[in-house]
């Protein structure tokens, strides 16, 4: 059998505030009210209540985020 790609095809673009923090994981609260948890390896950690947009893949059952940019 081939190797699996656990990631869904193709990328995300979430913008919204960070909620929380717990190790790697974060959870960023949208405009809409959508609530995406997402893991964040390799970059700067933001702050709880800062406004992120992210540019992610997703990992069932989580985000992984490719990038991080300040809103």
């Amino acid at each position: 059998m081939g190797e699996l790609d656990l990631f869904e095809p193709g990328t995300q673009i979430f913008t919204g505030t960070v909620r929380s923090w717990s190790g790697s994981f974060g959870e960023l609260v949208t405009d809409s009210g959508l609530a995406v948890i997402f893991v964040l390896q390799g970059q700067p950690q933001p702050q709880i209540g800062e406004r992120i947009t992210i540019s992610a893949r997703r990992f069932r059952p989580v985000y992984q985020a490719g990038t991080v940019t300040k809103a």
